[in-house]
């Protein structure tokens, strides 16, 4: 019974301090991408030009076709960002400290992009 006593005593603090703190592994995870802020840029299908800005960790503005389209949801976290609206719906993944790959999808169809932020 000491020996198991003896154990908890130990493995308690090494494994706290192995674990780090909760506010270390939410500063980890918010960062683990790096930022979206910022707008995104690039051409869907290679063809046709888009631009999606991002601030205030969601999505504020998505251009196409020239044309601003209304955003009515957004989640950005980590290496992902998710949003659309009643007509198309699209998730970005980041690729690197300033590129990101994102595929759409409508009722038209889908479509993928390579974007950069500017």
């Amino acid at each position: 019974m000491n020996i198991k006593r003896w154990a908890l005593w130990f493995a308690l603090p090494l494994s706290l301090a192995l674990a780090g703190s909760p506010a270390e592994a939410r500063h980890k995870a918010k960062h683990a991408g790096g930022s979206w802020e910022g707008t995104w840029s690039g051409a869907w299908g290679g063809r046709d030009a888009t631009a999606i800005t991002i601030s205030g960790n969601r999505v504020v503005s998505y251009q196409y076709g020239g044309q601003t389209t209304p955003v009515h949801s957004s989640h950005v976290a980590g290496k992902t960002v998710r949003y659309g609206n009643k007509d198309a719906q699209v998730v970005m993944t980041r690729t690197g400290p300033t590129t990101a790959h994102a595929k759409i999808h409508t009722s038209q169809g889908d479509g993928e992009a390579d974007l950069t932020r500017q």
